[in-house]
């Protein structure tokens, strides 16, 4: 038995020689194979948006499927052809079978002189000897699906011929590249707006299922969205002198990125984007941020606005990072890219530990005894992401700062505050107070913070002040003892006892 393909012949505007006809997917996909040393990696993701093209059936239509096959011959075996170069014989309109793997191309008469000559190529079962060049991701999903529904649905291909192996190999990665690099495509722009737009041909809710709620919430958005107002975010649109408009595109993929980032299967509140997009508009009336045209940026700030995931950090925070960071100043970036670092950075962040206290020799013993405590902890639960106690007079970002600045918002950023009110240092009792301040502003309970004090060093009676005695402190009389206490709370407030 063989697998049987018809199509009519022609050399290309190159010189190649071609087959072009229409054949069963189902056999064009067990027929052929996917040359790795050229073609892309599968992507799952983009696989399962064709199975799921498949399976939706609407609007379905397949471009032609380039795949190329090789003359084999073997002079040296019986069953070479007598005409001598494969090439040749399929110009002139000879049949050729290979002696080698029973390719077999055989002409058939055309109607009149006028028509092209048409072949016949017949392939042994359990052979594969077709390569495809353009459109591997549509055939593998294709096999994916393994339902005999399909088994009716034809498709286009095109067949080119090649000769010996390193030419057949050459050839075809070339025409992979081609057909991958030269075509100009149409912008993204282009396509969203022959759908979002057009109410007379697709309704709100052939939007939303067919194409995607991102579709219908981009129908929904993008005429609220008055650039005289949010005038900040006109470059990430596309809406200054020089541009390409981009309104659709930049909402739907930031729609599209946000909703894969919170939840996959649940649908953003269109309200809430809009909400946001002001929001975000106020952030870039930093001149550092109007300069940046990336949608990915945009769409991490949309995320950490719509989220309320605080594990991976706040919108403030993230904010912070991507000015000192020059995130801005990056011409393309993924969004999933930059909420997966800043969410490293984030828990890393939770894990810091700043220590507010008065910096002496006699109260060097405290801190010591705090570091030795969380490097116990380190040690023993050996974490990914270790805990890390900071002093402000230990801490060197690299340029000059405010001191004061900087040390609020270290304490922002960190996870707990370890306060010493040994000597009761005023500074101390002022960033208890900030800490204090933004849990209340935040409506958080005041948890993350610690208070001790080493009785062995300072007079409890002279160092602590009546506003905070009320507050549950580790008051120690023995500096080992202390060191004890504070792992025991540090544990407890990490999760790791």
């Amino acid at each position: 038995m063989s697998t049987v393909f018809n199509g009519a012949f022609a050399p290309s505007i190159g010189g190649f020689l071609t087959v072009r006809g229409y054949a069963r997917l189902a056999d064009i996909a067990k027929c052929s194979f996917a040359d790795n040393a050229y073609q892309r990696d599968l992507k799952p993701e983009h696989v399962k948006e064709i199975r799921k093209f498949f399976n939706d059936g609407e609007y379905l239509f397949f471009p032609e499927i380039i795949l190329s096959v090789q003359l084999d011959v073997d002079y040296d075996k019986s069953g070479a052809p007598s005409g001598g170069d494969p090439f040749q014989l399929i110009r002139d309109g000879q049949p050729f079978k290979s002696n080698t793997n029973g390719l077999d191309i055989k002409p058939r008469k055309p109607r009149s002189s006028a028509d092209l000559t048409r072949y016949e190529i017949s392939m042994p079962d359990g052979e594969k000897l077709f390569k495809r060049i353009d459109g591997n991701h549509r055939l593998s999903a294709f096999e994916a699906l393994k339902d005999v529904e399909f088994d009716r649905y034809v498709a286009p291909f095109c067949l080119v011929f090649f000769g010996n192996a390193k030419d057949a190999r050459r050839n075809e990665k070339a025409l992979f590249h081609n057909i991958n690099s030269k075509a100009l495509p149409l912008t993204s722009e282009e396509v969203f707006k022959g759908i979002v737009d057009a109410t007379e041909d697709f309704s709100n809710s052939d939007l939303n299922d067919r194409f995607g709620p991102e579709y219908l919430q981009c129908r929904q958005l993008k005429d609220r969205l008055d650039f005289t107002y949010l005038s900040n975010l006109k470059s990430v649109f596309g809406k200054c002198a020089g541009q390409n408009e981009c309104t659709r595109s930049v909402l739907i993929q930031s729609l599209q990125d946000v909703r894969k980032q919170i939840d996959p299967t649940a649908s953003l509140d269109s309200e809430a984007v809009f909400e946001a997009i002001k929001h975000i508009n106020d952030t870039y009336s930093d001149k550092r941020l109007q300069t940046s045209t990336a949608q990915g940026l945009f769409a991490a700030f949309m995320f950490f606005q719509l989220s309320a995931d605080r594990s991976r950090g706040t919108y403030e925070q993230f904010t912070n990072w991507v000015l000192r960071t020059h995130q801005y100043e990056l011409q393309s970036i993924h969004a999933a890219d930059l909420v997966k670092i800043f969410g490293k950075i984030a828990q890393s962040r939770k894990r810091q530990v700043f220590v507010s206290m008065q910096f002496s020799e006699d109260t060097k013993p405290n801190f010591d005894a705090i570091k030795s405590a969380v490097d116990d902890l380190n040690k023993a639960h050996e974490l990914d992401i270790e805990i890390r106690p900071i002093r402000i007079d230990q801490f060197d970002t690299g340029y000059s700062y405010g001191i004061n600045a900087e040390v609020l918002r270290l304490i922002e950023d960190s996870g707990l505050l370890i306060a010493d009110l040994t000597h009761g240092n005023k500074n101390v009792y002022q960033e208890i107070g900030y800490l204090m301040g933004l849990n209340q502003g935040k409506g958080f309970a005041h948890e993350n913070f610690l208070l001790i004090h080493n009785g062995s060093i300072g007079d409890v009676k002279k160092d602590i002040g009546f506003n905070i005695a009320g507050i549950k402190q580790l008051r120690l009389n023995d500096t080992n003892k202390l060191r004890e206490a504070v792992k025991e709370q540090v544990s407890k407030f990490y999760g790791l006892m």
